[in-house]
């Protein structure tokens, strides 16, 4: 349950917290005592990730402020590394409370996204925000990665996290 009373997508098990319980979770960037960042399975563009908390937590209104600020970090950390590893004209950072928002896994999670001119299929914004605007949106089209290819986009990113 979320502190947030919004209605909440619903998914039990959850998700998020299932890939967490794999040791090492599949598409592992980068990880601290309070969150994993993972690459997302279903890739709006190529290179996208998710920060997500260890803790369980519905909404952003659910984490604790260490939470919240650790996510950020995260966010900033994996942004300068995919800077390295991958073509981009921008970055998109984005974040759904409520499926009202878009939010798909009742589960907290950070989208970072690595935006470019020659590729996006909807526009500059977040895929639900375009899909209202009626851009064209398909959320079905989206790349959905197998388990190896997680892992290499992973280590792609992995590799400029160190330098």
């Amino acid at each position: 349950m979320s502190v947030s009373g919004f209605k909440l997508p619903s998914a039990e098990p959850c998700h998020f917290c299932d890939r967490l319980a794999k040791v090492p979770p599949r598409g592992l960037v980068a990880e601290t005592e309070l969150s994993a960042t993972l690459v997302n399975g279903r890739q709006h563009q190529q290179g996208q990730v998710i920060v997500i908390p260890k803790r369980h937590a519905p909404t952003v209104l659910d984490l604790g402020e260490e939470e919240a600020v650790d996510a950020m970090r995260a966010a900033k950390r994996v942004a300068r590394a995919m800077i390295e590893a991958y073509d981009m004209d921008g970055m998109l950072l984005y974040q759904n409370n409520g499926v009202a928002s878009g939010q798909e896994v009742a589960h907290f999670h950070l989208h970072v996204c690595p935006q470019r001119f020659s590729s996006s299929r909807w526009g500059n914004e977040p895929p639900h925000i375009a899909d209202a605007l009626g851009r064209g949106f398909e959320p079905h089209a989206s790349t959905w990665l197998s388990d190896a290819e997680l892992d290499m986009v992973a280590e792609r990113i992995r590799a400029c996290l160190q330098r």
